[in-house]
């Protein structure tokens, strides 16, 4: 390294003083304009001049480089004094390149001295495969293979040789690097020429490969042309082709190769080589396909295996004669049963192929053997016959201006044979934008004369729409593609018959489609129950039409409100399903989607509510609900009818019959109007008034209050029945201290009539011992109303008015009730310390007996309710009671009937 380093120093002290005439104003580059192979290194030096060192003060240290553009770095850089600066980098781009040295004055200022063009690229190649051809008596074009792009300019040189003395040197022009052509008359035929490229650049030479030939050998001769193609009398197969050779040397041997084909056929057919190897004009051609045009195309070469072939000749066409049909014409048949034994058939055949009818068929002849043979001549290609339930066997020939085919078969078995067997594994499937159709033989003992398939377009499940379509194949076939008629999007039935000399076995059938998509519509949803926690889904099959694929599966999509979509998947034929786990009372959307192959399409949505009880809940509520309310009403009417006595009692109890009243007796012996000399008008007396309070028998039950809380129940229960609309009508009424009725002079005419109707018995209610002999802590008083007329003679007096108990007194004034029932009045000592006591008989029927109370006046003797009198806050006059050990207050303004014995045979209103 130290002494490649020296060496370098010295050079380029050296170049200096040499190159010194050559400087620059700024500084120069050795070498000036370097030409380097893609991938090598190069060495530079950039020579800074004394003057532009002196001018500027820089010196070698300030230098930098670029190439392309692109500082180089430091590390590639030697400073090798104050004026030299070397570099040394590898270049792996070809082309051009603009190498510069830079000097940098300061951050700012930057200055380029000197720079040069790097030339980078790649040596020429060796030419090779160098070939000449020869144009007779136009010219010797030779090429070769001139190798990989140099980048460079290169020169490219012929040379041909006769002899080794005599070598011509040709430039080719520039930017042709892989041909030259020389023109006749400067070519030398039967002669032996040496022929080499050489190739020249920058970067060296080099030479191809030199090869020797005779431009005779070398030739590619013209094609010949065909100049007419004839048919051979009495041979339908052969024809004769003839054509014009090309211009060539008279000692030059031609082979040929000669082709043909069928016009629009792809493929072409070349007659054997080794009967086209020498030099003629014609050649006839065998084994064609009568009644056929064929193309036929001719080239030729040198007899020796090296020369080269000419290009092909233009195509001609010619024509094979007719020949007798070699083709049994496809028959086929359809049967539709008429009125029984009747059947019709249809009988229906096809064109025979080109390569079968081997000319133009003129017409047809059907044969019929049944029980009478008929011969029919057409040109139609179907033909319909009624026969019976008998079979019948059918034959068809078809003629051209030759002679007839082979005679086709098809036989219409009876009704009552057995079919022979079908064909095995078959299928149906695209391929190639085409039908295809795939089965495998029979494996009867009988032989398959040939196979018929029939296909239709399916409308709905089951049938199919007109016309029919079939094809026949020979018994050598094991797949084919359906001929025409076949759509994409629609579905065909597609069936095989395999025929046993003309007799045809048991069918098989397949379902199939060129091309699938989506269904055009989704299906039609229904709801055909819907409970509380599943609902019962129904859809329609989508129409065959509609359909465009088979239904691989139906997909059913349910959400409710908000919730995630859940999906099911049903397989078809299922078109009814169950969703489960619902919600109860809730609102679900449904669709369901058909798919296909390629794709699926939803129906329309559908909504629906679950139901809030499920089935059988509701009749398990209501049945025993109602089990139940049977089961009361039964028990209720068996103890209604066990009670009835009892019921009767209370709800229709006896009521005293008017008629019967002793009212009168009781007012005319007691008589306390006469006695205190009132007439009927006259004002009652302020200080009391006398009044007979009749005690009338009757029964009650044994069950009467016993505590004083009892008794307020009872006192309430009376005041709510008293202020109701409605009188009652039995005993047992409300008490006498409860509210009073309206009187006449305040209602209107019903009302008045009402209160009159009206007789009230006041009774007190006692008891020597009470309830199963206890003795009650007070006696009970209680009233009865009775709607009934007292007495058909009875008058009401209106004109009768009560005098004011002290209205405008302060004076508290005692009444006292006065029993009148015939016994002995107790004395005073024999009164009772609290509120007095009415005594009565209890007779052995449990009933009470009710004596009359008379009223007396304050020195009057007895044990008597008091009635208290006192005025109230607004001015009015309040009667107070005491009975039975509580108080009840009544404002004067209400009045009530009250027994009064005002007049003989009357009762009048009583104010309080």
């Amino acid at each position: 390294m130290f002494l490649q380093r020296a060496w370098w120093l010295v050079v380029t002290h050296v170049s200096m003083q040499v190159t010194l005439c050559l400087t620059t104003e700024y500084a120069y580059i050795i070498p000036e304009s370097p030409v380097i192979q893609n991938g090598s290194q190069i060495e530079a030096s950039c020579i800074l001049t004394d003057t532009y060192v002196k001018e500027n003060g820089v010196d070698a240290d300030q230098i930098f480089w670029t190439l392309k553009g692109n500082r180089i770095p430091k590390d590639n850089v030697i400073t090798v004094n104050k004026t030299v600066s070397n570099v040394t980098l590898t270049i792996s781009t070809v082309g051009l390149g603009l190498l510069t040295c830079n000097v940098q004055h300061n951050e700012d200022q930057i200055s380029t001295v000197f720079g040069i063009q790097v030339k980078t690229g790649l040596p020429p190649e060796k030419p090779k495969n160098l070939t000449c051809i020869s144009y007779y008596n136009r010219n010797l074009t030779c090429s070769w293979d001139p190798g990989k792009e140099t980048y460079l300019p290169t020169d490219y040189y012929f040379h041909s040789s006769i002899n080794p003395g005599n070598n011509e040197l040709r430039k080719l022009p520039a930017g042709v690097n892989n041909s030259y052509t020389i023109l006749y008359p400067s070519i030398n035929y039967y002669v032996l020429s040496t022929i080499w490229v050489k190739a020249n650049n920058s970067l060296g030479d080099v030479n191809s490969d030199k090869i020797q030939m005779d431009p005779i050998n070398v030739i590619k001769p013209n094609p010949p042309e065909i100049t007419s193609i004839k048919q051979v009398p009495g041979m339908s197969t052969v024809l004769h082709v003839i054509w014009l050779n090309p211009n060539l040397p008279l000692m030059y041997n031609l082979k040929y190769n000669l082709r043909y084909k069928i016009v629009n056929a792809k493929d072409w057919t070349q007659v054997p080589p080794e009967d086209t190897k020498s030099i003629r004009v014609s050649f006839l051609v065998q084994n064609l396909i009568p009644f056929n045009a064929y193309n036929f195309i001719i080239r030729c070469s040198h007899i020796n295996d090296n020369s080269y072939w000419s290009n092909w000749s233009s195509e001609k066409i010619g024509m094979t004669p007719e020949s007798v049909p070699t083709g049994r014409p496809h028959i086929w048949r359809t049967i539709q049963n008429l009125q029984y034994p009747k059947r019709r058939i249809d009988i229906m055949w096809k064109e025979l192929d080109k390569s079968d009818a081997n000319g133009i068929i003129l017409q047809y002849e059907l044969k019929i053997k049944q029980k009478n043979s008929s011969k029919i001549n057409t040109t139609d290609r179907e033909y319909s016959i009624i026969i019976s339930q008998l079979g019948c066997e059918i034959s068809l020939i078809a003629s051209n201006s030759v002679g007839s085919s082979p005679e086709g078969t098809l036989i219409v078995p009876n009704t009552w044979e057995t079919e022979p067997p079908p064909v095995f594994n078959f299928s149906a499937y695209p391929q190639d934008a085409r039908l295809m159709v795939e089965w495998e033989p029979p494996t009867s003992t009988k032989v398959v004369s040939s196979y018929i398939i029939e296909w239709c377009e399916v409308f709905t499940k089951d049938l199919c729409r007109e016309p029919l379509y079939w094809q026949g194949e020979q018994k050598t076939v094991k797949k084919t593609f359906l001929k025409d008629h076949i759509m994409p999007f629609k579905r065909y039935r597609i069936t095989i018959y395999p025929l046993y000399s003309g007799r045809p076995g048991v069918p098989r059938s397949k379902l199939a489609y060129l091309q699938q998509d989506r269904p055009v519509n989704g299906p039609s949803v229904h709801l055909k129950r819907v409970g509380k926690k599943e609902v019962e889904l129904m859809w329609k099959e989508i129409p065959v039409n509609e359909q465009r694929g088979f239904i691989t599966h139906y997909t059913i999509f349910y959400k409710s409100g908000n919730s995630n979509e859940s999906s099911i998947v049903v397989k078809p034929p299922q078109q009814e399903f169950v969703l489960k786990s619902l919600k109860g009372n809730t609102l679900y959307v449904v669709r369901v989607m058909a798919s296909t192959a390629k794709g699926g399409t939803n129906s329309s949505e559908v909504n629906f509510t679950t139901s809030n009880f499920a089935k059988g809940e509701i009749e398990a509520i209501v049945v025993p609900i109602c089990l139940s309310f049977l089961l009361l009403t039964m028990t209720v009417t068996l103890l209604c009818f066990k009670k009835r006595h009892l019921i009767k009692t209370y709800v229709w109890p006896n009521v005293p019959d008017p008629a019967n009243s002793k009212i009168v007796d009781w007012t005319s012996r007691n008589g306390n109007l006469a006695k205190n000399h009132l007439g009927p008008k006259d004002p009652m007396n302020l200080d009391g008034f006398i009044s007979d309070v009749t005690i009338i028998e009757a029964e009650a039950d044994d069950k009467y209050p016993s505590n004083e809380d009892e008794i307020k129940q009872l006192s309430s229960l009376k005041k709510e029945k008293s202020t109701s609309g409605e009188h009652s009508s039995g005993i047992g009424g409300s008490s006498c201290m409860s509210s009073p009725r309206q009187s006449v002079s305040d209602s209107d005419s019903e009302s008045a009539q009402n209160t009159t109707s009206t007789v009230q018995y006041s009774t007190v209610l006692v008891s020597d011992n009470g309830y199963k002999r206890q003795q009650p802590s007070a006696q009970v008083f209680s009233r009865s109303e009775s709607t009934q007329p007292l007495l058909e003679n009875e008058e009401i007096s209106d004109e009768h008015s009560y005098g004011n108990f002290g209205s405008s007194s302060t004076e508290v004034k005692r009444q006292y009730f006065k029993q009148n029932c015939h016994i002995k009045e107790p004395s005073l000592n024999e009164l009772p310390s609290t509120e007095g006591e009415v005594m009565g008989d209890i007779n052995e029927g449990g009933s009470h007996r009710l004596g009359q109370m008379e009223v007396s006046d304050q020195n009057s003797e007895g044990s008597c309710p008091a009635i208290e009198e006192f005025s109230s806050n607004d001015n009015q006059t309040v009667v107070k009671l005491d009975l039975l050990g509580f108080s009840r207050c009544l404002e004067t303004d209400q009045q009530s009937y009250m027994p009064q014995g005002v007049k003989h045979n009357s009762y009048m209103p009583q104010s309080k």
